[in-house]
């Protein structure tokens, strides 16, 4: 099963203006996208269903739907509020406590990953790991490659040993937007928050088992 691919449809970053129903959003890579909105946009910050009224500039959000590279638009779908302190610790966090990605491989009980930074991380797993797909309990034979997974756990002698491992793609920012794997509170940090392009400063791609990808 295919994962869906968040950063192909989306963008993340500040709004710097809002123009009726058009947001203009600031990335992290110093872009600028224009996100069209409409009847059919979904808005969401946390739990709550927002409208476009109450978004400020300043306010850091996601917005997944047809996604323009060339053109820097989008057409929104989902528009999700995130908390910026919640992204800032997700970030660093990232690799460490939990990752995500697409599986490449599996050997064993270690699954390689391509991280959304273009890094490949090896997740291993034990007899203590719980797999989960929606709040349905699975097992490591479902995952397969090409799916998308997130893993809650931590470095233990510089590889990721999980606890969790969720099947599906990834959450969106308060279940929001990309959220297609929907599962307990004791799941994974969500999507919104996944680091793209460059990692944090903090974090270095030549740790064990985790390596840029060529």
């Amino acid at each position: 099963m295919g994962g869906f691919d968040f950063e192909q449809h989306s963008v993340r970053g500040d709004i710097t203006a809002i123009a009726g129903s058009t947001i203009t959003v600031k990335t992290d890579e110093g872009d600028t996208y224009s996100v069209a909105t409409g009847p059919n946009t979904r808005f969401r910050k946390q739990q709550d269903l927002i409208k476009v009224t109450d978004l400020h500039v300043g306010d850091m959000i996601a917005a997944v739907g047809d996604k323009d590279p060339k053109a820097k638009t989008v057409g929104a779908m989902f528009v999700v509020v995130i908390d910026k302190e919640m992204y800032a610790k997700a970030r660093a966090d990232f690799g460490k406590t939990w990752t995500t990605g697409v599986v490449r491989s599996i050997d064993g009980t270690n699954i390689v990953i391509k991280r959304p930074d273009n890094v490949t991380q090896t997740v291993a797993v034990d007899e203590n790991t719980s797999f989960r797909r929606r709040r349905e309990d699975i097992t490591l034979a479902d995952i397969k490659p090409g799916d998308n997974i997130t893993a809650r756990g931590a470095l233990q002698n510089g590889s990721f040993l999980a606890t969790m491992v969720n099947l599906g793609g990834p959450r969106g920012f308060g279940g929001g937007a990309g959220d297609r794997s929907r599962s307990d509170s004791s799941s994974t940090p969500n999507s919104a928050a996944q680091p793209s392009g460059n990692p944090p400063n903090n974090q270095s791609k030549n740790q064990s088992n985790s390596q840029p990808n060529n």
